[in-house]
């Protein structure tokens, strides 16, 4: 699935138990975990229903307990897992993957790494979650991206621009900011 038809989803108020993200490029997992982070909960509701755990310091029992608790005064709650390559036994998750709450959604992002997937948790991690995998764009690919984030932020952008715009920043899509870009 890609980023864009999961941020549409999650804009339909259509949401998966867990979201298991993983790839090569970190501007699309940042900008999923972003929307998560401001967007799925409102502020009200974040106080409560938004934890977030940070792979290093992140202890398995701590994040299967945020997971297992339910909302309060929402529907939903968000829990999410930043940098999870850096979490020590992460593999410990997989109770909490055969069995999720409806009411919790878990973002588990993996950057600039991959699960090995002939190991077994890695196949239950594919067969149970919304498993997303982000590669890095190829430099053909570039202009029209440029074009597009140009577009979403209500702009237009000339060719030559947009050609020096690519060899400036290469294939490094983080270095755009596009806080502004409208999801």
């Amino acid at each position: 699935m890609s980023v864009d038809k999961v941020i549409s989803d999650w804009k339909k108020n259509a949401y998966k138990p867990i979201y298991w993200i993983e790839g090569d490029e970190e501007f699309y997992v940042d900008q999923l975990v972003d929307y998560a982070e401001h967007h799925i909960l409102n502020e009200s509701e974040a106080s409560f229903n938004l934890t977030i755990f940070y792979g290093k310091d992140a202890a398995w029992p701590d994040v299967l307990n945020a997971c297992r608790k339910y909302p309060m005064f929402s529907d939903r709650q968000v829990v999410i897992i930043k940098e999870a390559q850096q979490m020590k036994d992460v593999d410990k998750l997989e109770p909490y993957i055969q069995t999720p709450l409806t009411s919790t959604i878990l973002l588990v992002a993996f950057k600039d790494k991959k699960l090995d997937s002939r190991t077994k948790f890695a196949k239950l991690v594919k067969d149970k979650t919304e498993y997303i995998v982000t590669k890095k764009l190829y430099d053909n690919a570039l202009p029209e991206w440029v074009n597009t984030v140009v577009k979403n932020m209500g702009y237009t952008i000339s060719p030559k621009a947009n050609s020096l715009i690519v060899d400036h920043i290469g294939n490094d899509l983080s270095r755009i900011k596009t806080r502004s870009t409208k999801y």
